[in-house]
């Protein structure tokens, strides 16, 4: 994709899941802030599994755009969500940069492994032992990919400014 119109577009809709991103994330801030002395209940920890859940989901949106609209397709193997996250760390020539770096993929495999445990269990097998390390870093992580993403979104408004020179 290399029209101005679509750049200008996807950077737009990025910015837009970024605040649905934003807001899932204050959610697990408030949860953790109201509840870190003890350890959460089941109704908790279905709450806290849908959170996380969302979270990865969300960042998965933005992904999907990305390669939808850059790449010209998403991986549609067995194993597309965790080809989809790699493939943002892969600065591809003539195309685009890495949407985010290798560092942020290792943390992020960690939440697209906990969405595939939450669709798949009851929620009363979730367990916090498994979940509290991803709660207690859903902020930095979030805040992490936000920059990120944000510096990918800036590559995009760049090169929609460039074709609009070329016109």
């Amino acid at each position: 994709m290399r029209d101005r119109e679509q750049l200008l577009t996807l950077a737009s809709e990025i910015s837009d899941r970024l605040k649905d991103l934003e807001v899932i994330c204050r959610h697990g801030k408030q949860w953790l802030d109201i509840h870190s002395a003890k350890a959460p209940g089941i109704l908790d920890l279905r709450a806290l599994g849908s959170i996380l859940h969302d979270f990865y989901t969300a960042m998965e949106d933005i992904f999907e755009l990305i390669a939808g609209d850059i790449n010209g397709k998403i991986p549609q193997d067995s194993r597309w969500h965790k080809r989809l996250l790699h493939l943002m760390t892969l600065d591809i020539p003539k195309l685009r940069p890495a949407v985010i770096s290798k560092e942020l993929e290792a943390q992020l495999e960690d939440y697209l492994r906990f969405r595939n445990v939450f669709r798949n269990v009851y929620g009363h097998q979730l367990q916090w032992a498994r979940m509290s390390s991803l709660i207690h870093n859903l902020d930095c992580t979030c805040k992490k990919f936000a920059q990120e993403i944000e510096a990918f979104r800036r590559f995009l408004l760049r090169l929609a400014e460039q074709l609009e020179g070329d016109v």
